[in-house]
């Protein structure tokens, strides 16, 4: 029993080190994930990596974009800095919907569902094109 239980424990202790971050960036009009060994997949840490881009790719999310996150039972909410995007055009508001979407629901243990808030406040559209009304499903998000 202690030789299963010590076993056991070194098979989580060599998961904790082996998972990395799946990062949604925008390449020739795509969306590709990107692999990044992280010892942290806070939803803070996730934005901050998002907001930078290895070579070659690009992204639609700005430095500073998320003010506060909370998890209500099986519920992720974030609410950004709608003053950073809200000159985006109908392509920029879409990648960085996507990019948000895939990055949160790949990497965030857990949730079933995202909220989004802008600047403390439900408001009906992202920028102009996207309706945030509601809450965004896992399932549509899967790549």
């Amino acid at each position: 029993m202690k030789k299963i239980a010590v076993i056991f424990v070194l098979v989580l202790f060599i998961y904790s080190f082996s998972f990395s971050a799946k990062i949604a960036f925008v390449n020739n009009n795509d969306i590709i994930f990107v692999e990044d060994s992280s010892e942290s997949l806070q939803v803070e840490d996730l934005f901050k990596k998002l907001s930078k881009p290895p070579v070659g790719y690009s992204t639609y999310i700005p430095t500073d974009l998320l003010n506060a996150y909370y998890f209500v039972e099986t519920s992720l909410i974030i609410d950004i800095n709608f003053s950073l995007i809200q000159s985006y055009s109908l392509e920029e508001e879409i990648y960085l919907f996507l990019q948000m979407m895939y990055t949160l629901f790949q990497n965030v243990r857990g949730i079933d569902r995202i909220y989004i808030l802008e600047d403390g406040k439900q408001t009906n559209l992202l920028v102009r094109y996207i309706d945030i009304r509601w809450s965004f499903p896992r399932d549509l998000y899967k790549k």
